[in-house]
């Protein structure tokens, strides 16, 4: 463990890292899911990256094994925590995605559009969900 441990740490980051972007004003994925992110123009906090990451995330991890020993001694084996890093950031993609299914874990307010016959959020389009994506670097 040592071994693995003593090298650079790797990185791993979770969330909208490419730049689709949409045809409404050119706001790319990132800006719109930053305004339900953090709240902004009149539109309340949803958050689907981090509360429900940091409520689910080392309860998944535990569900998910990353802390048996088996796990572990992968860790050591390999010499590196890369792999091990890898399968954390899929298991917080996980947990975004599971965030839409639930409307943020059932903490999200209700939608409030006008014209939801003729809108579609991007949460119904599914945009704003399949545009997050995680990468893990070493360092």
């Amino acid at each position: 463990m040592l071994k693995a441990f003593s090298k650079e740490m790797p990185t791993s980051r979770v969330g909208i890292l490419g730049l689709s972007g949409r045809k409404d004003g050119g706001k790319t994925n990132a800006d719109i899911g930053a305004k339900h992110e953090y709240g902004n123009e009149g539109m309340p906090v949803r958050s689907f990256l981090r509360v429900p990451i940091v409520e689910h995330l080392e309860k998944k991890m535990e569900e998910a094994g990353a802390f048996d020993e088996a796990s572990l001694k992968l860790v050591v084996q390999q010499g590196s925590i890369l792999l091990w890093m890898k399968k954390i950031a899929t298991i917080a993609e996980g947990i975004v995605v599971e965030s839409f299914h639930t409307g943020g874990f059932g903490k999200w307010p209700p939608s409030n559009m006008k014209y939801k016959k003729v809108h579609l959020t991007l949460v119904e389009t599914q945009q704003l969900r399949n545009s997050i994506t995680s990468e893990t670097k070493e360092a």
